[in-house]
């Protein structure tokens, strides 16, 4: 038997929010695109994915904010280092809908907007990750 060397994954899940034609899109305070929604607590591991993305979302948006979760369309990977550790998170992304509610940003972004779609694809490098770029443009395709 050989020995294996799986790679280890945080869960993390992301909604991409409609609001009409247009989507909502976070900016970090690095000036880098994001959606909201964020990585499971280690206490929520029995709780279903979308409660964990309802959480993120309160806690990035405002309690005031509110969507309708619809079903996963992409899966994307992100890697990065923070503080000299180095973190791997498999991202889950799901439709929503907007319902209704003012956005009160959290620290963790600096700034919102609804926007179209394909005005976010001709910048990849502003994306977290190549990989969250690329199923990001395969996403908007589908729905251009």
């Amino acid at each position: 038997m050989g020995l294996y060397n799986f790679a280890y994954f945080q869960v993390g899940a992301k909604a991409i929010v409609s609001k009409g034609d247009k989507i909502l899109l976070l900016t970090t305070p690095s000036g880098l695109y994001d959606f909201p929604g964020g990585r499971m607590d280690e206490s929520e591991v029995e709780l279903e994915i979308k409660e964990v993305l309802l959480r993120e979302i309160h806690e990035e948006l405002g309690e005031n904010f509110k969507c309708k979760l619809g079903k996963v369309i992409f899966v994307s990977k992100r890697h990065y280092t923070k503080n000299n550790l180095d973190y791997r998170v498999l991202v889950i992304f799901f439709e929503a809908q907007f319902i209704d509610g003012d956005i009160e940003l959290s620290e963790e972004h600096s700034s919102s907007s609804w926007v179209e779609p394909a005005s976010v694809l001709s910048s990849p490098e502003k994306f977290i990750s190549v990989d969250e770029y690329k199923q990001f443009k395969d996403y908007c395709q589908l729905i251009i």
